[in-house]
């Protein structure tokens, strides 16, 4: 709830049969009021007459006439209070340089079957500004298992130790990595801020107070396990991950990787590609949270949203 009253939620979709499940979806959580709209010059109508109420706009990318994208453009210059996720049908990385240039760190994507659970999770979570912890991914009766890493000679037990939890025999290998990537970043650049192109002379044997260390959550239901990496350095930006991801896949004259080559944002690559959700919880100069997370069935595969929050 917001000041004693629902969320209002501005949704716009081309596709009535779309726009029409997502807010029978959407009005039966009590918590949410939907509007909506057919094209992105009717939602700015809407938002000239009732923007004082409107929390969130969840548009579509492609849309004839104006797009989404242009849509929160405008949105964000006209009425910055207002929260911004787009939607698609269509693979995410084909947009990762416009969502650069927008600054758009959530796009969600329609899948068949159509994952409304993971909607409604990824928008209360922006409209609640709550976005840290495990706990909001799971049932309060899911057990989190947590733990605290001080030192960096310990990653690779620290990564097994999670995979064994999970039990995840068939991804294990690759979440192991993914894992041991996450912490060598959290320790080394959220909380030491290390120089990424000196690491010959990264200094290895410390550790980190209990104040400053990494902590780790882990939980498990029967659809899916995630796994919180979380740092108190609040390092990272929202901006610098979409610059990351976009060079991944970005080509030069060569056809190949313009940041193929690249060493600082390796991590969240990996984690990406490897993953069938990357979640990143960004308060500056305060924490960084990384968040994987898997489901188990894999009913949900096919292109990968992108979640990138920042306080």
């Amino acid at each position: 709830m917001r000041n004693g009253r629902n969320y209002t939620i501005l949704l716009i979709d081309d596709e009535p049969v779309v726009r029409d499940m997502i807010s029978e979806f959407l009005s039966q959580e009590e918590m949410y009021e939907v509007l909506t709209a057919e094209s992105g010059e009717a939602a700015l109508e809407i938002l000239k007459e009732k923007h004082a109420d409107v929390d969130l706009v969840l548009s579509d990318v492609n849309m004839p006439g104006m797009k989404g994208f242009d849509l929160l453009k405008i949105v964000k210059q006209q009425y910055p209070k207002v929260k911004r996720v787009l939607i698609t049908a269509y693979n995410v990385e084909d947009y990762l340089d416009l969502a650069l240039s927008h600054d758009i760190g959530n796009i969600f994507v329609k899948s068949v079957p159509f994952n409304f659970s993971e909607l409604s999770r990824i928008l209360k979570n922006l409209l609640e500004d709550s976005i840290f912890g495990l706990k909001r991914y799971f049932a309060p009766e899911v057990q989190i298992h947590r733990n605290m890493v001080q030192s960096s000679t310990n990653l690779e037990a620290e990564a097994h130790r999670v995979v064994t939890v999970v039990n995840d025999q068939a991804r294990g290998k690759k979440l192991e990595l993914v894992i041991f990537e996450l912490l060598t970043n959290a320790i080394f650049y959220g909380i030491r801020n290390e120089d990424p192109a000196d690491k010959q002379n990264w200094k290895l044997d410390f550790e980190l107070t209990e104040e400053t260390a990494v902590e780790i959550e882990v939980a498990v239901d029967s659809e899916k396990y995630a796994v919180s990496v979380k740092d108190r350095g609040g390092k990272l930006k929202k901006q610098d991950v979409l610059y990351w991801l976009h060079r991944q896949v970005a080509q030069n004259d060569k056809g190949m990787p313009i940041g193929l080559f690249d060493t600082h944002g390796r991590g969240l690559f990996i984690a990406r590609r490897y993953i069938d959700r990357l979640i990143v919880n960004i308060d500056r100069n305060n924490r960084t949270e990384i968040i994987v997370l898997n489901y188990l069935n894999k009913v949900y595969s096919g292109s990968k949203p992108i979640y990138i929050n920042e306080l």
